[in-house]
């Protein structure tokens, strides 16, 4: 026996309805609705965009706790230091997040002693010394994002290609760095 389904106006909005409400509910099981834009542009690879905002405050006060990134466990070799040196001079900055990977990245390759030479502008207003107006009127977009001398770069860049940019002329005999014991 051969059944027909008989489609009406009724039937086809009614189906409409139902998948409408099955995808809202999915989504919304999946944590939101992601809203695509046209004007998206990819960045650069090894890049990371802010994160959403954070909830609204609780009502009740508490104390503002600074976040910090993952430690760097890679020490510095002389020719680290000489380009975050020359970097200094040159008033070149990275802006980066506590909670970036690729920020870490590029941290991790510097190595602990050469980092505080750096400048190093936080843009997350929650991490530890942070300056996000900075970072507003530099119009930073995705982390880290390098300014050197008046040109933008987005992305974890290698320190040879730090070094092309910047104009440093020193040893580019980079060493690779293993993180302390």
């Amino acid at each position: 026996m051969k059944s027909k389904i008989r489609l009406s106006k009724f039937n086809l909005c009614s189906i409409g309805i139902i998948l409408t409400f099955g995808i809202f509910i999915g989504a919304k099981a999946k944590g939101g609705i992601v809203q695509f834009s046209p004007s998206d542009k990819s960045t650069q690879n090894l890049a990371q965009t802010p994160p959403p905002p954070s909830p609204s405050p609780s009502p009740f006060p508490s104390p503002a706790i600074e976040q910090e990134g993952p430690e760097i466990t890679t020490e510095s070799g002389p020719e680290q230091i000489a380009l975050a040196t020359h970097l200094q001079t040159i008033k070149a900055r990275m802006y980066g997040a506590y909670w970036c990977p690729y920020c870490h990245k590029q941290q991790e390759l510097f190595g602990k002693e050469a980092l505080t030479v750096l400048t190093y502008i936080e843009c997350d207003p929650r991490g530890k010394d942070a300056h996000p107006d900075l970072c507003k009127a530099a119009n930073i977009k995705a982390y880290p994002s390098w300014e050197i001398r008046g040109k933008y770069y987005i992305g974890t860049q290698s320190l040879g290609k730090l070094a092309i940019l910047s104009g440093y002329r020193g040893n580019r005999n980079f060493q690779q760095q293993v993180p302390a014991p």
